[in-house]
């Protein structure tokens, strides 16, 4: 085969040697450059694996100590994007189906090689194309926590106390969803709601969110408009997260006697439970304009006292720990401890 000879990094799962010798030549034959090694236990492609990166894995369907089921496994562990094909003897249609449904790319009968080459091909393509989505998709989602970041801080900029507070929770309920076992999709919501949670002080007079002393009762009722506001501004947008219930609900509570519309039980979403609890902590354990920063114990009291109540028990079991042992300062890096001052 005349032209540029492809490179090939084969992990090749077989126990003939005689076999394994045949299929490389006949690679080598069809235009690609190989460099493999040879594998036929399990330990041995752990250690393959652990070793260096590889193009393609080729893996026989019967062995006598391994098959080609666990191979696969052990293959999408270490990279989801490499290509697994399987080569082998008599394989029964039924088996070939099955193997397919479990994340096989293709399967070739060993008396049938030719169609190994085009299909090595093929993958090889698909697997890059596949690697490059996944690397322009990280990097939009970059750009995107970027930009909600920068709108986090530009509703700060009237509000100082309101940036810092809605950084924390984001943090502090990421770090929370995480101990959970949360999905990771939902583990990033956390955060960006936690970002996001108290835009509606965007329409709250600057005065108002600044002014020393505690607030009246009208005072109040207009802070309280802040999570309708915030629904208002993020409703419409086209987020993967439930961001604009997350602003909505934050101070929502278990028994319902949170606001604006007072739901409680299994009405409150994951996001819900953990964000309102976030909230709570951090803004105790804050300074604000109208009141010093709560103590660690006057916190503690506070979310264990309404643990199951107002709460959601599983939140304050994790958050709760953090507090007494001063951990949740260090996940704040800037966060000044107004009570030891």
């Amino acid at each position: 085969m005349e032209g540029r000879r492809i490179p090939l990094k084969l992990l090749l799962v077989e126990d003939s040697d005689d076999d394994a010798l045949l299929l490389i030549r006949g690679l080598r034959r069809n235009g690609f450059d190989v460099t493999f090694e040879r594998v036929d236990k399990e330990t041995e492609m752990i250690r393959a694996l652990d070793t260096q990166d590889w193009d393609v894995v080729i893996s026989d369907y019967n062995l006598p100590q391994f098959d080609a089921v666990r191979a696969l496994e052990l293959s999408r562990q270490y990279d989801p994007d490499i290509p697994f094909i399987v080569v082998s003897g008599a394989i029964g249609e039924e088996t070939a189906v099955s193997l397919m449904r479990s994340g096989v790319c293709d399967y070739v009968l060993k008396q049938n090689l030719n169609r190994l080459y085009p299909a090595i091909t093929r993958e090889l393509d698909t697997a890059k194309m596949k690697r490059e989505s996944r690397i322009a998709d990280r990097n939009l989602k970059t750009a995107f926590f970027d930009l909600v970041e920068t709108v986090s801080r530009a509703v700060g900029s009237r509000d100082p106390y309101t940036a810092d507070h809605q950084r924390r929770v984001a943090v502090l309920a990421r770090e929370v969803g995480k101990q959970l076992g949360l999905p990771e999709n939902i583990v990033e919501g956390l955060y960006i709601g936690g970002l996001l949670h108290d835009i509606g002080k965007i329409s709250i007079p600057e005065s108002l969110l600044s002014r020393p002393g505690e607030l009246g009762k009208e005072e109040w009722d207009l802070m309280r408009t802040h999570p309708q506001r915030g629904y208002e501004i993020l409703k419409d947008t086209q987020l993967p997260w439930p961001t604009a219930e997350m602003a909505l609900h934050h101070h929502e509570r278990l028994d319902g006697s949170g606001y604006p519309d007072g739901i409680s039980g299994d009405e409150l979403t994951p996001e819900i439970r953990v964000l309102g609890v976030c909230d709570v902590v951090e803004a105790m354990l804050s300074h604000r304009p109208y009141r010093p920063a709560r103590t660690d114990e006057e916190t503690l009291d506070e979310i264990k006292g309404g643990s199951g109540t107002k709460y959601a028990p599983e939140v304050v079991d994790v958050i709760a720990p953090m507090i007494a042992s001063g951990r949740i300062f260090e996940i704040w890096p800037d966060h000044f401890r107004w009570q030891d001052s």
